[in-house]
């Protein structure tokens, strides 16, 4: 067996792509992910035929104005860790608390627009779908609701649109749930599942960074879910996508973040109301 080559990368090389990918996407880049950046990239390299990471600066460096690689790298440095209902407690949430009371504040709930925020391959996406039909199957209830799923990982978007899946990921998914709401492949080999049409349907994967001056969503969001994706940012650059991300919810509506981040010091219109889960208060209060 060829023994590939390992390309490493200078300190100083580095810490001026890291700047750029800071610049560009957010993502903070120090010292110490130096080994993971030259790691990921390895293939990509490999890819391009290109044996140092000065060669691939250049072209990084020519490529700005279309982009195109720049694209590429931000599917190699985002971390795409994800699962079906991870962090369980806040689907349950969603079941226990905000749907009943939508539902007794408008006695008709007619339509909910939900966003699933850095959604990597859309499991996330489709775990917000899969409890909106659960609760309306088991409480008698009809209502109308779409799902936004952005990321910037064109790779990890691909994947959610196809919404197809190994088989593994649902394991721990209850048999009734599989049946419902899982398609299994026609090819026995293969052992993937698919989500079903009527949930795909309902899901509008799209391209976002969060990095852009404004985003074009065109619509204010009853539920935000934007989970495990400020941990990768600056404080400064949090503060600066959550406002532009509550910008996009509707006052009264619920914001989703991961269990290991934190809104403390930030003073923005939301009020805690359960671990990792806010409500967006009123904006005379800012």
């Amino acid at each position: 067996m060829v023994k590939m080559e390992f390309i490493e990368i200078s300190d100083k090389l580095f810490l001026q792509l890291g700047k750029m990918i800071t610049e560009r996407y957010g993502i903070k880049m120090p010292p110490e992910k130096k080994i993971m950046f030259q790691s990921r990239l390895q293939r990509r390299l490999r890819e391009l035929d290109i044996h140092s990471f000065d060669e691939y600066a250049s072209k990084l460096l020519n490529d700005q104005t279309g982009s195109s690689e720049f694209s590429l790298l931000a599917d190699y440095i985002s971390t795409n860790k994800t699962e079906f209902f991870r962090e369980r407690d806040h689907f349950e949430f969603i079941t226990n608390q905000i749907l009943p009371d939508l539902l007794d504040k408008s006695q008709h709930l007619s339509h909910l627009n939900i966003w699933s925020a850095g959604c990597s391959s859309g499991q996330e996406a489709y775990s917000i779908g899969i409890t909106l039909e659960e609760f309306m199957r088991l409480n008698g209830v009809c209502f109308n609701y779409s799902i936004v799923a952005t990321d910037i990982s064109v790779r990890m978007l691909k994947s959610a649109k196809e919404a197809i899946y190994p088989m593994a990921q649902v394991d721990h998914l209850s048999l009734e749930l599989k049946k419902r709401y899982f398609l299994k492949s026609k090819i026995i080999k293969e052992l993937k599942v698919r989500v079903i049409k009527d949930i795909r349907e309902k899901v509008n994967v799209a391209y976002l960074n969060f990095m852009d001056v404004s985003y074009p969503l065109n619509m204010l969001f009853d539920v935000i879910f934007l989970r495990n994706t400020l941990i990768y940012f600056s404080h400064e650059v949090q503060l600066k996508v959550l406002t532009k991300v509550i910008k996009s919810l509707n006052t009264g509506g619920y914001l989703f973040i991961g269990h290991s981040e934190s809104l403390i010091n930030m003073h923005l219109p939301l009020k805690s109301i359960a671990p990792s889960v806010y409500i967006k208060t009123n904006t005379e209060s800012l």
